[in-house]
């Protein structure tokens, strides 16, 4: 196989690094650093999209779309699965809701569905599943010990209700006890966002969100005229035509804490919707109380551990979102708020630095390495003026 492409694709932008606040001598190291990745088989491609002081100054790409044809260059305005990054979405649709007085973020759960009304369900608060502090099941290897997740077996003993099918595994630990990240939990959430607006979980995103936004460019599923421009690095992530879906277990789950792609410019839409604190371009999403809700450091004095993939800090503070909160962190301000997605794509929205940047860094064959995810924050904040 021949090898991946390394030419930089520079997407056109309205402003320069400087006009910016930014160092343009940052954008080549940037560039070079994904380079060195990508000879290093560590990643396929790379792509990002930077923006402060409301100047888009940098979407740029480089790598390959498709591991099947390792000439075809990855683009600035690739589609990419966000994996993750769906939280975000779930969370701003919720609080969408609580604007509106349909729900209390310290109502327990069992008030919006019926299923959690049991003795060891009805204290979860969606406080708790937004925090993922529920102590219901964790995400696929976050612990070394075995711990059976496979609920759908018991799909038919409960006539296809996937909420009682995924009860019947055992929490691991009670409400408030320990940070467990968990995407079935937001899965959860977007179950109660469909009961309550009567729509489905993608279809009030795309109607409340991302129409708005002008994200016209962001799928829950992915239609089949833009699998030309998906980015994929294994068979697993082939987009597969409407006609030959089929349908499973996991087709029940509304897709809270997955599910969407998307492109670098939409994904920077959304991150600067958040950074003005819910709108964008005169366009109210949120209020501002919300977006600091979400985005405040709620666990940051809980002492709670977290023993996912071997941590034992809890860094996940805000509802729905990642915000940091020890300083330095990969050079982000304290303050920082986002989330990554598997794969490797991550959002950050820097306020202090009035800063937005998003990635997307394709794994190798979609093996697994910290580097990607780390060291290209440090490069990219360095270059802030």
């Amino acid at each position: 196989m021949s090898s991946f492409n390394t030419q930089i694709t520079k997407g056109e932008v309205p402003y320069t690094p400087e006009e910016a606040g930014y160092e343009s001598l940052y954008i080549d190291r940037l560039n070079d650093f994904i380079r060195r990745m990508i000879e290093d088989k560590i990643v396929q491609g790379g792509s990002y999209c930077l923006t402060r002081h409301g100047k888009t100054f940098a979407r740029n790409a480089v790598g390959s779309l498709d591991y099947r044809s390792p000439e075809k260059p990855l683009l600035p305005d690739s589609i990419r699965r966000i994996a993750s990054i769906t939280k975000m979405f779930t969370a701003t649709a919720l609080f969408m809701l609580a604007e509106r007085g349909y729900i209390n973020i310290n109502d327990t759960v069992a008030r919006h569905l019926p299923e959690f009304d049991t003795p060891l369900h009805k204290g979860i608060t969606v406080y708790n599943l937004l925090t993922h502090t529920s102590g219901l099941l964790p995400d696929w290897g976050a612990f070394p010990d075995a711990y059976e997740t496979d609920w759908s077996k018991y799909l038919d003993e409960f006539d296809g209700n996937w909420i009682k099918a995924l009860l019947t595994q055992q929490p691991r630990r009670k409400p408030n006890e320990e940070w467990i990240y968990s995407s079935h939990c937001f899965c959860i959430l977007g179950e109660i966002i469909q009961r309550i607006s009567g729509k489905q979980l993608g279809e009030f995103v795309k109607e409340n969100i991302l129409n708005p936004l002008g994200m016209n460019e962001t799928f829950y599923d992915l239609p089949d005229e833009v699998f030309g421009r998906v980015c994929v690095t294994n068979e697993h992530e082939v987009p597969t035509p409407a006609a030959e879906r089929k349908s499973g277990p996991w087709s029940l789950l509304p897709q809270g804490g997955w599910g969407i792609s998307s492109t670098l410019a939409d994904i920077n839409k959304f991150g600067r919707m958040l950074l003005n604190n819910g709108s964008l371009d005169g366009v109210r999403i949120v209020g501002r109380k919300s977006v600091e809700n979400m985005s405040w450091s709620h666990l940051k004095h809980d002492n709670l551990r977290n023993y996912c993939w071997g941590a034992d800090e809890v860094h996940y503070c805000g509802l729905g979102f990642e915000v940091m909160t020890n300083k330095p962190f990969n050079h982000m301000t304290e303050g920082t708020f986002g989330h990554e997605g598997a794969g490797v794509c991550w959002l950050y929205i820097d306020p202090k630095e009035d800063f937005v940047a998003n990635v997307f860094m394709p794994y190798y064959s979609g093996q697994f390495n910290l580097i990607p995810i780390h060291n290209t924050k440090y490069v990219i904040w360095s270059g802030l003026l």
